[in-house]
């Protein structure tokens, strides 16, 4: 399936905008659940603490989701499940940090 050609972008928030319109509005929210899991993966590899290693990609996630809703890239609901892992990641933390500490 061919899809006509960007016209008048004039700027690479143009750019993205009409790739993210040839997707559905599924291209950078993609992109981030697919960083999330690549970040998650490696780092769950490299220091073996769970809730660590998903604060740590639920953060990175976060602070994209949040610059991408800058652009009007990605809707508010997508950036608010970030916003929601993070701080649930956060208390995960705090929890496994008490019982050990």
């Amino acid at each position: 399936m061919s899809y006509a050609p960007p016209g008048d972008i004039e700027n690479t928030v143009g750019l993205f905008t009409w790739i993210n319109s040839v997707t559905n509005q599924f291209f950078f929210p993609g992109l981030i659940v697919a960083v999330f899991f690549i970040t998650l993966i490696k780092l769950m590899g490299r220091t073996e603490d769970v809730g660590k290693a998903f604060a740590a990609s639920s953060f990175v996630c976060m602070i994209l989701s949040v610059l991408l809703r800058v652009t009007n890239l990605v809707n508010n609901t997508f950036m608010v499940i970030f916003i929601i892992l993070t701080a649930v990641s956060a208390v995960w933390m705090h929890m496994e940090n008490s019982r050990y500490g």
